[in-house]
């Protein structure tokens, strides 16, 4: 059994009828079928399986319609919760540990413990190469070398080392805060853009705080 229907083009200026949803076809599919079968010749019935064929071929492209629109629902939803988790982050004061930008500022270290005595604090640059390597007993750095020189401004990585005669063991990384004033989301995750200009992974933060 097949069902079928003509189309007609709408006159100029006739307005366009509103689509009907995926229930409603249902329903007139079903109310069509149900006159089919009243009105059909009891000398020559319709096959059964045809009924049951298109009853199953409409339902299974319902379903699928529904759950296409279920998808996008959850899809904004989910845009919706980023959104707001992006939103979360701006204003915050995070910190990352073992790295910071240097703009010629002094840059504030923070450690969970008092340097011990004869501490090192060993400065490498994006490179890794070491670019100042000092007694450090706390407080923030400078980035002024022993020269006088001031480094150039940009990323550098810290390490608080013991004294060369104690076999130079990496002893802490200290906590370097910044605001975060700009959140966004990429196919990794979300990435932060602080006020020192660094730009991090969302997972490299170690603390927050307001």
């Amino acid at each position: 059994m097949e069902i079928s229907g003509t189309t007609q083009s709408a006159p100029a200026g006739a307005a366009t009828p509103a689509q009907s949803s995926p229930t409603t076809d249902f329903e007139t599919f079903l109310t069509l079928l149900t006159t089919q079968m009243r009105n059909q010749d009891p000398l020559n019935p319709m096959e059964s399986t045809q009924f049951v064929e298109q009853l199953a071929t409409f339902t299974s492209v319902e379903q699928q319609i529904e759950t296409n629109t279920k998808l996008d629902n959850l899809t904004a939803a989910l845009t919706a919760n980023d959104t707001n988790g992006l939103a979360a982050w701006l204003g915050k004061s995070v910190s990352v540990l073992g790295q910071a930008h240097y703009s010629g500022t002094p840059v504030e270290l923070n450690f969970d413990a008092p340097p011990p005595a004869g501490a090192r604090l060993v400065v490498r640059d994006t490179m890794g190469d070491i670019v100042a390597d000092q007694a450090y007993s706390g407080g923030a750095w400078s980035g002024t070398l022993a020269t006088g020189r001031d480094l150039p401004h940009g990323l550098y990585d810290f390490e608080l080392r013991s004294a060369v005669a104690n076999g130079d063991r990496l002893l802490a990384q200290p906590f370097v805060h910044s605001r975060v004033e700009e959140a966004r989301m990429t196919a990794s995750g979300p990435v932060l853009k602080l006020e020192d200009g660094r730009s991090i992974d969302a997972d490299a933060v170690a603390s927050i705080r307001n």
